[in-house]
């Protein structure tokens, strides 16, 4: 039972990572969020799985590791929902903190697909949170919150060259070159580093250990990578995944 839940993990979005923190002896969860959809909407289904993991464990507060959108889920729910006592540290990968050029223009192109979108039941709102706008406005009004919450707040920032840049992440990754610099294919460098203080509360900010597209984060390697012969993607899974054992180490001292 273990080897096949062990194959299936390889293909999760956290590629085999959450096999490799439990094999060091963590209890890990990977709580889904509607694909797309408005933060304030995400955050509300997280705050209910993180709610359901304490009642089930019986723990008193949880650390979060979130991945690029993840994380702004989670800072809306810290924030926005009561929920700072119940998390003890938020380490973030990418998280467009400050929004990303990409979303800005795309908004101003096709602004009009995520209303129609939602005509039919598909919820793309998550995009409009994405913008330089709107994380600006959630940073200012959330500040002082974060600033004074008990929570330990990290985060990861990764980029890659265009080089080697997943295919389909070639565009955004052109765009948002020609306005912020060094991104990972969706989101910027400064924007993934956040801030190094909340008022007098310091922000750990940390690189990401290996260069690293949004994919590769994950542990992920691309269709266009494949070729690369298995000895030499296997240490770099192996790199991507002892990065997050680091995280996991070090929230469970930090917090």
């Amino acid at each position: 039972m273990r080897k096949c839940l062990d194959q299936f993990d390889k293909y999760d979005y956290f590629s085999g990572i959450a096999t490799h923190l439990e094999n060091h002896g963590y209890t890990v969860f990977a709580p889904r969020v509607p694909f797309a959809a408005g933060v304030d909407r995400r955050a509300r289904v997280l705050k209910r799985r993180v709610e359901a993991i304490l009642e089930s464990t019986g723990a008193d507060r949880v650390h979060i590791i979130a991945h690029s959108m993840g994380g702004l889920d989670a800072r809306h729910m810290i924030v926005d929902f009561d929920m700072a006592d119940r998390v003890a540290t938020l380490t973030t990968i990418n998280t467009p903190h400050r929004g990303t050029s990409f979303a800005d223009v795309g908004l101003a192109k096709v602004d009009w697909l995520i209303g129609l979108a939602g005509t039919f039941g598909l919820s793309l709102e998550g995009f409009r949170d994405l913008s330089t706008q709107a994380t600006a406005a959630f940073n200012e009004r959330a500040l002082d919150a974060e600033a004074q919450n008990p929570v330990r707040y990290t985060t990861y920032a990764a980029h890659q060259s265009y080089a080697r840049i997943f295919t389909p992440l070639k565009l955004p990754w052109k765009i948002i070159a020609a306005r912020e610099g060094a991104n990972d294919g969706l989101v910027p460098l400064t924007s993934a580093a956040w801030t190094g203080k909340l008022g007098s509360k310091a922000v750990r900010q940390e690189a990401f250990p290996v260069p690293a597209d949004h994919l590769n984060e994950l542990a992920w390697w691309e269709p266009c990578e494949l070729r690369a012969p298995r000895q030499a993607r296997k240490p770099f899974k192996n790199k991507v995944r002892d990065a997050y054992l680091t995280m996991v180490r070090d929230a469970e001292r930090g917090g």
